[in-house]
């Protein structure tokens, strides 16, 4: 957890404000802090479990497609501000019956515990060289945005009708993430270095050695 805990410190200076804040929020609220350590721990120890690399990066993959499903619903709320008797009606898709209030705030804290973890997982996978990893996990991610949206769309839909006519699409673009989801398990990581100017980057921080590359 150490190089986890340090990426989501490191966030809180980001100079993208949401993830600063969002990184603020868990690292300085007692609470919420101890809901990510133990749900981080969780997503990672498949990660940890593991000993070699490529294993490694295949699991840091699942964890990165587990967490763009649990972002995926305030992220469409952010994008499209939606709200009033919409809202109301996106919730209960997800949540029945139960208090839209409640609901929002459930929603929200796995988010921002997710915002948290993905923060770290793409810290460490930046940290192993694998942009193979990284390509994969935003293709994915826009496939499943583009599923979500008209998964939303038919959801808060106020007839039928209009639901229905997204389904179809719908079914289409699942199957895309559904496909770059199987490649995420298939496809080998890269198996290069880094870059002598990344590794340069990574030693001054302090943190990590240079490679040597004449006694690998």
């Amino acid at each position: 957890m150490d190089e986890s805990e340090r990426a989501l410190l490191e966030a809180t200076s980001s100079p993208v404000a949401r993830t600063a804040r969002i990184a603020g929020h868990v690292v300085s609220d007692a609470k919420i802090h101890r809901i990510w350590e133990s749900t981080h721990a969780d997503l990672v120890r498949p990660v940890a479990e593991e000993r070699r690399r490529v294993p490694q990066l295949i699991e840091l993959r699942k964890a990165e497609v587990r967490l763009t499903h649990k972002r995926a619903l305030i992220d469409y709320i952010r994008k499209h501000q939606v709200k009033g008797s919409n809202r109301d009606r996106l919730f209960a898709a997800f949540y029945g019956p139960r208090e839209t209030t409640d609901a929002i705030v459930s929603e929200h804290r796995q988010y921002m515990v997710a915002v948290s973890s993905r923060i770290s997982t793409d810290y460490i996978i930046d940290l192993m060289c694998d942009p193979v990893s990284m390509d994969l996990v935003r293709l994915y991610e826009n496939a499943y945005d583009q599923y979500f949206e008209l998964f939303c769309f038919a959801a808060s839909a106020e007839n039928s009708a209009m639901s229905d006519a997204v389904r179809a699409t719908m079914r289409d673009v699942a199957q895309r993430a559904k496909r770059i989801r199987k490649r995420l398990g298939e496809i080998r990581p890269d198996n290069r270095f880094a870059s002598f100017d990344r590794q340069v980057q990574l030693a001054s921080s302090g943190r990590h050695k240079v490679i040597n590359y004449l006694n690998r």
